[in-house]
């Protein structure tokens, strides 16, 4: 197994095959609460496009207190496989659900029966949880809670346009991205560049900046990203015409959706908070709220509140 995002005082980690031959890095945070004599409920955290389970390591933190925490990296990310052969097939949306499908098994295995299993997301991760009910109609999970999953407005939807001007802007972007660095120091000068990332909190930054790269085979000291920028824009690109909205209406798991809160930047107009109302009024059991002073990298700009909001849901 490569090396782990999370490190090995704070999570096992492990490995999980599924579809295509490909192996997903898996990691069961150490800390439990009452320590573990008691069973506790369990809970899957499924990162970001371009991020990893180790750029969360403040999140997962907060969460462990409350739960049996399971995260992972996705296919294309951090220790998992990173196939570059087939990117649409591959990267597909409902490999995710796939992958899912094989890790909250997996889970369930080890935590046994009759103790709940909860899952929470940032973007990305959250169409896995969409698809694994709705399209492999299976419903593992006791609760969704979804930072702003990126599932665009059908055709008709008032936020159509403005999402299909975005989505093109994110793949050249990471088509683009500088993925090779002389020093930690010189991937937090590219990412300042970027307005959502001047946004992080200082603990999340660090984590990041730990946990995005990993040693350049071809360089002494120098760094690569753990998502080469040719998978997180093959994935930027996926998205759009997925067809994910239509099939939202067969989540029937108790859901709760947070977007971007729309004061932060009002002159960037945000097609997701109209998108996630949407998604929710077609859903059996779900809700819409705003995060609170937040864009769209909600978890890496309050993860307070983030960790505060998946207790809330799945536990109050």
């Amino acid at each position: 197994m490569p090396t782990p995002t999370l490190p090995e005082t704070f999570a096992d980690a492990f490995t999980v095959p599924s579809t295509g031959g490909l192996d997903i890095a898996v990691y069961r945070v150490l800390n439990r609460p009452d320590g573990g004599k008691e069973p506790a409920p369990a809970l899957i955290w499924a990162h970001a496009n371009g991020f990893n389970a180790g750029c969360y390591l403040p999140l997962l933190r907060r969460l462990s207190d409350h739960f049996h925490v399971f995260a992972y990296d996705a296919r294309g990310h951090g220790a998992s496989s990173r196939p570059l052969d087939d990117l649409e097939r591959d990267y597909a949306m409902v490999r995710f659900a796939e992958d899912l499908s094989a890790i909250a098994a997996r889970v369930r295995w080890m935590i046994g029966d009759g103790v709940p299993l909860h899952f929470a997301s940032h973007s990305l991760g959250g169409l896995a949880a969409v698809l694994l009910e709705a399209e492999l109609d299976e419903a593992p999970f006791d609760s969704l809670t979804l930072f702003e999953p990126p599932i665009y407005p059908p055709v008709g939807h008032v936020e159509r346009a403005a999402a299909l001007v975005h989505s093109p802007i994110f793949v050249r972007w990471a088509a683009g991205r500088q993925g090779r660095f002389p020093d930690r120091e010189a991937l937090r000068d590219e990412v300042q560049n970027i307005i959502t990332y001047r946004r992080f909190s200082d603990e999340m930054m660090a984590a990041y900046l730990d946990a995005a790269v990993e040693p350049d085979e071809d360089s002494e000291s120098g760094l690569v990203l753990r998502c080469p920028g040719r998978i997180e824009a093959a994935i930027y690109d996926n998205c759009p015409d997925s067809g994910i909205f239509e099939l939202t209406a067969k989540v029937a798991t108790r859901t709760r959706l947070f977007a971007t809160d729309q004061e932060v930047l009002p002159e960037l107009h945000s097609w997701a908070p109209e998108t996630m109302k949407s998604i929710a009024k077609n859903m059996v059991r779900a809700e819409a709220r705003t995060m609170p002073g937040c864009l769209h990298l909600m978890v890496q700009e309050n993860p307070n509140a983030c960790a505060a909001a998946v207790i809330e849901h799945a536990l109050g």
